[in-house]
């Protein structure tokens, strides 16, 4: 019988690197994220891209510079279903300004 467990999988501010790994499924897992709650902290716009799967082309992409106005807080509800060793891989136009957080369930 499987056990599914909902959980916090990743809280980080975001780097400037696009391509930074947030969150790896564990071995002899699959994961299901179900929200990326995304706030920019900074007093300009700012842009997040973000990948879901098993690399950072444009196949990956679930969410393609996506333009947060100063303050704003933004939420992608999913059901995207991770395989083991699948990752989530992001970042913003600038480092350390745009907050995000990505909760789901791990299934073992």
């Amino acid at each position: 019988m499987s056990t599914l467990t909902a959980k916090r999988l990743s809280q980080t501010a975001l780097s400037a690197n696009l391509t930074t790994v947030l969150y790896t499924v564990p071995a002899s897992t699959s994961t299901i994220v179900k929200e990326i709650v995304l706030c920019n902290t900074d007093s300009v716009s700012r842009t997040v891209t973000l990948y879901a799967g098993n690399g950072t082309t444009a196949a990956q992409t679930i969410l393609a510079a996506k333009s947060l106005v100063a303050g704003e807080t933004f939420i992608l509800s999913l059901s995207t279903v991770l395989a083991t060793a699948n990752t989530i891989s992001g970042g913003a136009s600038v480092g350390s300004m745009v907050s995000c957080t990505i909760s789901g369930v791990e299934i073992v």
